[in-house]
């Protein structure tokens, strides 16, 4: 009898060994329980219809926007506006772990990009707000105007309408991007990702500073673009369309790098968006997960997958 009940009492003890183990297994990666989760998505057909434009910075320091350097931007902010200049880049201050958060809405640690290989990389668990726009209104047309090309290639080459699939110069990034909002060429795009990297490459040339001549000078260019693009979408406002802008960047710099996170003129960039009435949250602390929810939200779009799996928050009130 007793060597039953030990033999009873040590067959409770492993069910239970197991059960704790598959439990703390489960806390400690709880993103796969979403994947088990009835996919439901609910459309605002009042907000279906809504147009955005992201633009892209790579490696813009937060206090080279000043009136001087970047005067268009400066004023930009003067608008209806949520504007973070201490806007917090990823632990990991690479560009590639940086634009996949902002493109998808959750850090690092899931969506596993951890440096500009992107090995390893899970999009296909975490899929950029793109795809769930694409998945769910049909009667939008998203496109992905980039210079560095890693992020079409890695990214958004399945999520988007059109894409450019090989490196171009900032320059073309801002000529495709004005054909695109002007001409309808090739597409009439609702939902826009710009991506221009000059910034990035002037800084570890030559410094990420507003003191130093090559830096500030492309910022200066970068600027007059942002100014073209934003007015385009000024007038399409004053023909009825409802649009969303977003001045984004992946890090800062110092010297000729962005390696430490510690530094806070790497750490910490610049986020402004814009729309002429829409409330935004006061006293958010933003940071680049918050992008992708911010739109989905704009759009009308709430999936129960994206917000079961999403580390970020809408910024609109």
């Amino acid at each position: 009898f007793v060597s039953m009940l030990n033999t009873r009492l040590l067959y409770f003890y492993f069910f239970l060994i197991v059960f704790l183990f598959i439990q703390g297994c489960q806390k400690d990666m709880p993103f796969p329980d979403c994947d088990l989760l009835g996919q439901t998505v609910v459309i605002d057909s009042l907000r279906s219809e809504n147009k955005v434009l992201i633009i892209g910075i790579d490696g813009f320091r937060s206090d080279a926007m000043t009136q001087e350097i970047t005067p268009f931007i400066y004023d930009f902010t003067e608008r209806n506006v949520y504007k973070n200049l201490s806007h917090l880049t990823e632990e990991d201050t690479y560009s590639g772990p940086n634009w996949s958060s902002i493109l998808t809405g959750v850090h690092y640690n899931k969506h596993n990009v951890r440096d500009n290989s992107f090995n390893g990389s899970r999009f296909d668990l975490f899929p950029s707000f793109l795809n769930y726009i694409e998945r769910n209104v049909n009667s939008l047309n998203t496109a992905s105007i980039v210079n560095w090309n890693p992020i079409n290639q890695n990214i958004l080459s399945k999520d988007v309408d059109y894409y450019t699939n090989s490196p171009i110069n900032d320059s073309l990034v801002y000529q495709k991007a004005r054909d695109l909002l002007v001409n309808n060429n090739p597409i009439k795009a609702d939902i826009i990702f710009l991506h221009f990297d000059e910034l990035d490459a002037a800084g570890h040339t030559f410094g990420f500073s507003p003191n130093i001549d090559e830096y500030r000078e492309t910022l200066t260019i970068l600027d007059l673009y942002v100014d073209s693009l934003i007015s385009i979408v000024d007038r399409k406002r004053l023909s009825g369309e409802d649009w969303m802008c977003f001045l984004i960047s992946d890090h800062g710099g110092d010297g000729t790098g962005h390696g430490d996170y510690n530094n806070t003129k790497i750490r910490e960039t610049v986020l402004i968006v814009e729309h002429p009435f829409l409330n935004f949250k006061e006293n958010h602390k933003s940071n680049q997960t918050d992008i992708a929810p911010t739109i989905l939200d704009f759009i009308g779009i709430s999936s129960s997958k994206f917000n079961c799996k999403k580390d970020g928050e809408s910024i609109l009130k």
